[in-house]
């Protein structure tokens, strides 16, 4: 499998700060919905769908330690690695991102006959 990345944010056309800091929002990408979060240390993007109820990550919100909580139970999950707080071992799947010199982009997998 290979990775494809798609630009979200364009820095010509949104700024060099589309996105306010411990700040979540929804992006769909190739009928995938994926919850981006921006931390201090950058952006990072995960599942957007919660494990636990199906509730939809990006409309939670974002602490300042990094993690998303999900808006209808508030669990939370670490906005870089995918991993529940919780004891139950839970987590959502993570998504890599690119800060490029025009903008943001995220990585997605792609099939050898999908590219």
């Amino acid at each position: 499998m290979a990775i494809r990345f798609y630009k979200v944010y364009d820095f010509e056309v949104h700024g060099t700060e589309p996105q306010a800091l411990h700040s979540v929002r929804t992006i769909e990408i190739e009928n995938k919905m994926i919850c981006l979060a921006r931390i201090s240390e950058g952006y990072f993007a995960i599942d957007d769908r919660c494990p636990h109820a199906g509730a939809r990550l990006g409309l939670g919100k974002c602490t300042e330690e990094g993690m998303v909580v999900c808006p209808v139970h508030r669990y939370q999950y670490d906005a870089k690695t995918g991993k529940g707080a919780s004891k139950q071992g839970d987590y959502v799947n993570t998504y890599p991102i690119e800060k490029r010199e025009d903008g943001i982009y995220i990585g997605i997998e792609k099939k050898w006959w999908q590219l």
